[in-house]
């Protein structure tokens, strides 16, 4: 079967078809779906009913995996694969939105020196209100910037800081422990992709301030660049239908789950990441 690459119509994402992800991927596929992803950013694949061991072997694709600071969410004999889930054991909701963070704009492990590559995600159970994945594309929205506020921005680094985001997303403070592990990292708020040469902005809700500059000054200009970069036609929401793999490309996307009532709705997704490199 051949693959099929089909953007979707007023996005930037992009369907593949013709592949079955679970089954060995040789190098022509891999060579068309990684030139897919660098160049619609946001990838998905229907009709994949992966297990966990699937999930992360396809990931392991794309290169080294990175386990996420929370462990509360880690698989509990693959720890490479996190699980964000208000389903209980016995098919009952928990009531409780399991990781609120997720509602807002960000961009994966910014909080961290080298921040991920790609997220794969797949979703075993699917809201049927609410709960639909939304991408921002910062390369159209570095582009769409004035001429003046690129060269304002140019050469300034923000701060992102895991423990300032958990504040911000009103979750469970960090501990003692995370704030070890990922302690406050500059990271330039152009950046340019290390495949494409393209520039992107690069901010989100890890993004705590402005180095060097006044810290509500530099809250506001945070603030603006996410509105901008965020503006509707700038922006691909993702429906979620059972078996669904996505995966998107962290050095020029931004990402947000819509809310959904975590009392009513079960939703969980099982998510691996890979490793990316230092901003630039």
């Amino acid at each position: 079967m051949q693959i099929t690459v089909k953007p979707f119509e007023n996005s930037f994402a992009a369907e593949i078809d013709g592949i079955d992800i679970q089954n060995r991927i040789n190098r022509q596929q891999f060579k068309i779906i990684h030139g897919a992803f660098l160049k619609h950013k946001v990838l998905i694949f229907r009709n994949q009913p992966l297990d966990d061991e699937a999930h992360q072997k396809f990931g392991l694709l794309f290169g080294e995996l990175d386990g996420h600071i929370n462990k509360s969410t880690r698989h509990k004999t693959l720890p490479s694969v996190q699980v964000f889930s208000n389903v209980k054991p016995n098919g009952e909701t928990t009531g409780v939105h399991p990781e609120k963070g997720t509602q807002v704009w960000h961009t994966d492990k910014s909080y961290t020196a080298t921040p991920s590559l790609t997220t794969i995600l797949r979703s075993p159970a699917i809201a049927r209100i609410g709960g639909d994945t939304l991408f921002a594309d910062m390369t159209r929205a570095y582009h769409r910037l004035s001429d003046d506020m690129k060269k304002a921005i140019d050469g300034v680094f923000a701060v992102h800081d895991w423990a300032r985001s958990r504040e911000k997303s009103d979750e469970r403070p960090a501990t003692q422990e995370e704030i070890k592990a990922a302690p406050p990292v500059e990271h330039p708020i152009v950046r340019t992709h290390p495949e494409t040469g393209r520039k992107s902005l690069y901010i989100g809700n890890h993004s705590s301030h402005i180095a060097g500059i006044d810290l509500k000054e530099g809250e506001t200009m945070l603030a603006n660049l996410e509105a901008h970069a965020t503006q509707h036609d700038l922006i691909y929401r993702h429906k979620w239908q059972i078996d669904d793999v996505l995966m998107w490309d962290n050095r020029c996307t931004m990402h947000c789950v819509e809310p959904y009532d975590a009392a009513k709705e079960k939703r969980s997704v099982h998510r691996v990441v890979v490793k990316g490199d230092v901003p630039v």
